[in-house]
């Protein structure tokens, strides 16, 4: 039997799609609090001492964007200090803890900083995402690769938002700036309906290892509906080692 061209070239895409299969999250060796992305383990010479600095950015899609991002430039605009040392609000800030639409504000400013009031508005805010998104599932190659188990919208979302803003950062990248703010960007877990939230002193409890983990991913799961069936799944490793819960649980 010969399969004619069409016919073959539909053969290997449902071949392909069944090989479609993002990596898994990292497994962790040992657990340190000295290292991995803590708070704890995030400084800046520039914040205040005695000042402790919080913000938190709600979702709401763009406009959650919007609005995270105009309190960014606010704080930019006000000075604070004594005559002579000050300094902008902006740079005070220890933590930003963010979910859906403001984890993409919060991710984009926590890694690469300023930089977010020249380019975040034209390449993100004034951008149609959810039509590009819509486009990216709907175009063919990509409606084999969501016929596989292994691959799911909220991948196909992660992947768009790699290529928009984050360009491969891992939270490795975030620990290498060595400087606040502190990301806590925030999830469901659908298992259990708690709050997951991606850090190391959480990944410390499916004993992976958060620092080789993309941002985008991070913010595809922040900014999934807690019902919507194609979640970003993780690997749990505690399973294969029996050591017991840390006293903050």
């Amino acid at each position: 039997m010969v399969l004619k061209p069409v016919s073959l070239f539909l053969t290997i895409l449902l071949l392909a799609s069944g090989c479609a299969r993002l990596p898994q999250n990292a497994p962790l060796v040992s657990t340190d609090q000295r290292t991995g992305y803590r708070f704890q383990n995030t400084t800046s010479p520039t914040n205040s001492s005695d000042l402790l600095l919080m913000l938190a950015f709600s979702g709401g899609g763009t406009r959650a964007a919007s609005l995270s991002y105009g309190v960014l430039e606010e704080l930019a605009r006000t000075q604070v200090g004594a005559m002579g040392t000050q300094h902008r609000l902006l740079d005070d800030v220890d933590i930003i803890s963010s979910v859906s639409g403001g984890s993409f504000t919060a991710a984009y400013y926590a890694l690469w900083g300023d930089r977010i009031f020249s380019d975040f508005e034209p390449q993100f805010l004034k951008k149609h995402v959810q039509t590009d998104l819509l486009l990216r599932v709907l175009a063919p190659w990509n409606l084999v690769r969501l016929a596989s188990p292994g691959f799911s919208r909220s991948d196909l979302a992660a992947e768009y938002y790699d290529h928009l803003l984050f360009k491969g950062a891992t939270f490795g990248d975030l620990m290498a700036r060595r400087g606040r703010p502190f990301l806590c960007v925030n999830a469901t877990d659908i298992a259990f309906g708690a709050r997951f939230e991606f850090t190391q002193d959480e990944f410390d409890l499916i004993r992976s290892d958060l620092s080789q983990f993309p941002v985008s991913r991070a913010i595809a799961a922040s900014s999934a509906l807690p019902m919507d069936p194609t979640p970003v799944n993780l690997k749990n490793y505690s399973t294969e080692h029996a050591e017991a819960k840390p006293e903050w649980i």
